[in-house]
């Protein structure tokens, strides 16, 4: 045993051999990892089952819908639940969504195959399945925050992030299998299991358990802490607008594919195939890097995604778009662990569960935006307009951040300086 330890160790970096030690961590991450993989496979699921529901004429707007009702609700959830939801500690966050979607995720194809499911009742569901989707997110960054030493913090977000990643490269092939084989309900049922999963592992992960309740944090106070926390607030607004930049890409890459590079899949397959592997290995590489500047690094990362796109909305090349989108993947995927490890450094700890759902909220909300703004953006500029617009942007918030960090810090030395000075004026009087 003691040989296997000391070859773990010389395998893993030092940051993720710590994490692993930790009983309470190691044994929530196959739960992680499957539950993941499944909503991998719903990212298929979800739209295809919309698909086989909806009317021919409708079937634009019932997909919409559907997209739409699997994540926004999260934010109503975050904004309403908070309070009997903000003291609860991580794990019971974690089990009660887990929960809530395993249950939902398994009548959405029982009533399918019982061929009692309608448009409306599937948009229904997915709304109810989705309303505890904040808490859940809460929970589990918190989880690394409340079991993992403050310095394993970022290896914590980071190992937890790669396998989400992980399972956007794995998940939609598998639910492409699954459908063609079982239908997509049965990608659905998949899902179910993967939440039932991490509902059973969850629950035998005791030692969480000594982080008791909290009392709970009303919405007002979540807000009086970002207002008295500048750097919060900013970094909530600077990732909000990054991942408002981004929805447009999720939209223009597939016209770009289908009009400019002759509509082959396989093309669109290789780009974002690429872009998660990439993904995958930024984020694994982020949790080796213990003493980055975390500001500092963040908006690095802004500015190096606007910059890895631009190429393929330049030479319109399949070897552009590989290229661009697994360097941008690779860039892209520690700005999560980076900034929720900042997020932790500054929020006092009563009030993580609290802030961690309402920065959820905010950001689930991004990304959709982006892309319904995509759509128009796309008819006007084109879709290689729509990526060159979206990067040159993302490079332009980066230049904005860095102007905005810079005069914070230089008010805050003066600010540090200031009383000083005034002590030695008043002692010369």
């Amino acid at each position: 045993m003691k040989t296997r330890a000391r070859r773990a160790r010389r395998v893993l970096p030092e940051g993720y051999t710590r994490c692993l030690a930790n009983p309470d961590f190691r044994r929530l991450q196959p739960g992680f990892l499957v539950s993941f993989l499944g909503d991998g496979m719903s990212f298929v699921g979800v739209a295809w089952l919309a698909v086989e529901l909806a009317d021919p004429a409708d079937r634009s707007i019932v997909v919409g819908l559907a997209v739409a009702a699997y994540s926004l609700p999260a934010a109503i959830g975050s904004l309403t639940l908070g309070r009997w939801l903000s003291g609860r500690n991580a794990r019971s966050l974690i089990l009660l969504n887990a929960v809530l979607r395993a249950a939902v995720f398994t009548l959405i194809p029982a009533l399918y195959w019982l061929d009692l499911l309608d448009v409306t009742t599937y948009i229904a569901l997915l709304a109810a399945s989705s309303v505890l989707h904040a808490w859940g997110i809460a929970g589990r960054q918190t989880f690394v925050a409340e079991t993992l030493k403050d310095e394993d913090r970022l290896a914590g977000h980071a190992l937890v992030g790669s396998q989400e990643q992980l399972s956007f490269i794995i998940g939609p092939p598998l639910a492409g299998l699954v459908s063609a084989a079982l239908g997509p309900a049965a990608v659905l049922a998949g899902d179910a299991v993967s939440y039932l999963y991490l509902a059973v592992v969850s629950a035998r992960v005791r030692g969480a358990g000594k982080i008791g309740r909290r009392p709970p944090v009303p919405l007002r106070r979540s807000g009086q802490t970002l207002a008295r926390h500048p750097e919060l607030m900013g970094l909530l607004a600077l990732t909000f607008v990054f991942y408002l930049l981004y929805g447009p890409i999720e939209v223009a890459v597939p016209v770009f594919v289908a009009e400019e590079m002759g509509g082959d899949p396989t093309a669109l397959g290789w780009i974002w195939g690429t872009f998660g592997v990439g993904a995958v290995i930024g984020a694994l590489v982020a949790g080796t890097l213990r003493r980055l500047p975390l500001w500092p690094t963040a908006l690095a990362i802004v500015a190096g995604w606007g910059l890895a796109i631009l190429p393929f909305a330049q030479f319109g090349t399949l070897a552009a778009g590989i290229v661009g989108f697994g360097l941008g993947g690779l860039i892209y995927a520690p700005y999560g662990p980076v900034t929720i490890t900042l997020l932790q450094q500054k929020a006092p700890l009563e009030e993580l569960v609290s802030l961690s759902a309402f920065r959820s909220a905010i950001l689930v909300i991004a990304t959709p935006l982006g892309a319904a703004l995509g759509g128009p953006l796309v008819g006007a500029l084109g879709p290689g307009g729509t990526i060159r617009l979206s990067g040159l942007t993302t490079v332009g918030l980066a230049a904005v951040g860095v102007v905005v960090l810079l005069l914070v810090r230089t008010r805050r030395h003066r600010g540090e300086r200031q009383p000083v000075s005034g002590r030695q004026h008043a002692g010369r009087t």
